[in-house]
């Protein structure tokens, strides 16, 4: 065999491993791995500060290392434009509009069948999508979280070494000092973290939409809709127009059920935002005073936070949840869409037309809501742990220097309802919850498969998913809603606990208690970073 001929079939074993790499890395899990930017000190004599980025260079070549160094696709920023869009107001208003005109459609033309297909529909893409977009929020969210609190222990195992330099190289506080250090409560402009913050009427709407919809009374409400349409049943002769009946209310409490989620989780995620640069901001102010009285240049340590083991089972659930949530089930899902244009004049665009693709989008949301909440369940859980380890360093630091840890939020009794959101939550993101709902959706297949996809086939298909889907919608909305809550808090407590210490510092070395100014070509570099974020 020439050579030319080993090259040849080498570059066709490399294209066949790439190929292969790609299809295998959906899914995969990742070490997480960063360090804080260090700020420098220049020893020359003058107060300079050089922040020096060791993410990434400093880290080995590693793909199974979370960089979060690296830039994002142009597709990536589009689904994440799409992802916020989605929960701002003017999408509200937007589906708003579009629920006002089909009502009005519906009276003009005497509510037929089509009309309510088309709710049903519509409904079906909407919650279709936003799982989708619900996913790729949920994942560069709690990528973000890790890299932050890395980040966090990273910048605090310095401040442990070099606070317990100042601490012996500097008179100690008097007790009348720690006592008013202990008193003084610092001063932060993040609002309160047990509630969201609200800008409009908008917001307004959506944190009582959240808190009633996630009572025991809409689930009690729901259940006895439920009931009483499954009484009227025998009436209507279990017909299609009886079915198509409990779809069409069922899909418009799931459009605005999630809208209004939507909106609730980008708020959330803004206030951790703004709750984080109020925590990377003192902490840069904390690290240049030791640095500055210490003349300690060390680079901050790089931090690894490592994955849970996974099953195999597992691993299926986190590929088929990070297809979803990228562009790869955007494309598939244009692939859908045009071949169900495609058929229509086949069909005679007829009602068993009009219902494929609320069917197919139906069914895959299905599956897509037990997905997202197992991966969710997961990811919370992970998170978990590692803010219970940064706030263990925190406790050790500040039983260290005898300084009193400030008062943390505490959380009232939870009620029945909460009680019951939360094991619903547990139970609905355990694996055999997602492969339940894959029975149930290739069961219904098989039996709309039988009924050769006629309009009470797919009604079939539609309706029981629909009706589970919106009772999960509304017992897990408050267990959601409480898990952000227990996140702002702990952010807010930890942004409180670093203002102590920088106030502890402040006084221990005898600086005026201004913030520390930073120039903003140094700063630079940070706001650099935190746009790669």
């Amino acid at each position: 065999m020439s050579q030319e001929e080993t090259e040849k079939i080498a570059q066709k074993h490399g294209i066949f491993k790439r190929i292969g790499k790609y299809l295998c890395s959906p899914g995969r899990q990742f070490t997480v791995q960063s360090a804080a930017p260090t700020q420098f000190i220049n020893k020359n004599g003058d107060d300079t500060v050089q922040e020096i980025a060791i993410i990434g260079s400093d880290m080995p070549n590693n793909d199974s290392v979370y960089n979060e160094a690296n830039r994002k696709s142009i597709g990536a920023r589009i689904f994440d434009f799409l992802t916020d869009f989605a929960g701002s107001s003017l999408m509200f208003i937007l589906t708003c509009a579009i629920l006002v005109g089909w009502a009005i459609a519906g009276g003009v033309l005497g509510a037929p069948d089509e009309w309510q297909i088309a709710m049903q529909d519509g409904s079906s893409i909407q919650c279709y999508y936003s799982d989708s977009l619900l996913m790729r929020q949920q994942q560069n969210h709690c990528n973000r979280l890790l890299t932050i609190i890395a980040q966090l222990r990273s910048r605090g195992a310095t401040f442990d070494k070099l606070l317990r330099y100042t601490q012996t190289n500097n008179p100690s506080l008097s007790p009348s000092e720690l006592k008013d250090l202990a008193e003084k409560v610092p001063e932060d402009s993040v609002g309160d973290a047990a509630s969201l913050p609200t800008e409009n009427a908008y917001d307004v709407v959506c944190n009582w939409a959240s808190d009633a919809v996630g009572s025991l009374w809409a689930l009690v409400i729901y259940m006895g809709g439920i009931f009483a349409w499954i009484g009227v049943g025998h009436s209507l002769g279990f017909s299609d127009e009886w079915q198509l009946y409990i779809n069409t209310g069922v899909a418009v409490e799931l459009t605005f059920t999630s809208m209004f989620l939507q909106n609730t989780r980008r708020r959330h995620m803004d206030y951790l935002e703004k709750c984080l640069k109020s925590v990377q901001q003192a902490d840069i102010e904390l690290e240049v005073l030791l640095r500055k009285t210490s003349g300690d240049n060390t680079p901050n340590p790089i931090v690894s936070i490592h994955p849970h083991p996974v099953s195999r089972g597992i691993r299926i659930i986190d590929y088929y949840g990070d297809v979803i949530g990228t562009g790869i089930g955007a494309f598939i899902s244009a692939c859908v869409f045009i071949t169900w244009i495609g058929i229509g004049n086949i069909m005679a665009w007829s009602d068993n037309w009009f219902l494929v693709i609320g069917t197919y989008t139906g069914l895959v949301g299905f599956v897509d809501g037990f997905v997202l909440r197992n991966v969710y369940f997961r990811q919370d859980k992970l998170l978990d742990e590692q803010f219970d380890v940064l706030i263990d360093n925190d406790k050790a630091i500040f039983q260290y220097l005898n300084l009193y840890l400030p008062e943390q939020n505490n959380f009232r009794k939870r009620s029945f309802s909460e009680r019951l959101s939360n094991k619903m939550g547990d139970v609905c993101a355990h694996p055999l919850a997602v492969l339940f709902s894959f029975v149930v959706v290739v069961g219904l297949i098989c039996v709309a498969s039988g009924m050769q996809w006629n309009t009470t086939g797919q009604l079939l298909c539609n309706t029981p998913t629909m009706i589970i889907e919106g009772f999960l919608l509304i017992v897990l909305l408050h267990a959601h809603n409480m898990s952000n809550t227990n996140r702002r808090v702990q952010m807010h407590d930890i942004l409180v606990r670093r203002l102590r210490l920088l106030q502890f510092t402040r006084m221990m070395t005898g600086s005026d208690g201004a913030p520390v100014v930073i120039d903003e070509m140094d700063l630079a570099g940070l706001r650099s970073a935190e746009k790669k974020h």
